[in-house]
């Protein structure tokens, strides 16, 4: 797996970052990751989701299964800022896709950028 996640402990955030090409196995495991992480960290630490060097690769039947697992672990995001980073919509995708399943039941503000200083600036 071509990623990398870090804790900038003086802002308090998550960094999760992708290059290359991302299948379900993939997202699955790196999101696994992120949240064990969260949930170390606490209820103070954000999150970033950084996909502009990123490339989704999923077959239709495998969707399913990643929104499944997306929704099963989404309240691990109550009470968080999320900013997404992508160049193209199609790697936009899972971060509109956490904003679609969080519903009324969590309370995460999850927004969308192009740069990395303004997904730092939202956060903060």
């Amino acid at each position: 797996m071509s990623c990398s996640i870090n804790i900038y402990d003086r802002h308090p955030i998550v960094y999760y970052r992708h290059n290359g090409t991302i299948r379900k196995e993939n997202i699955l495991e790196a999101w696994q990751e992120v949240l064990n992480l969260l949930i170390q960290q606490g209820i103070g630490y954000n999150l970033i989701l950084d996909f502009r060097e990123a490339h989704f690769i999923f077959r239709p039947f495998e969707i399913d299964d990643i929104v499944n697992f997306f929704y099963l672990s989404i309240g691990i995001l109550n009470n968080r800022k999320i900013a997404g980073i992508a160049n193209v919509p199609h790697e936009a995708a899972i971060i509109k896709l956490i904003d679609t399943l969080k519903g009324h039941e969590v309370d995460c503000q999850v927004q969308l950028f192009m740069a990395l200083e303004e997904a730092f600036k939202y956060l903060l």
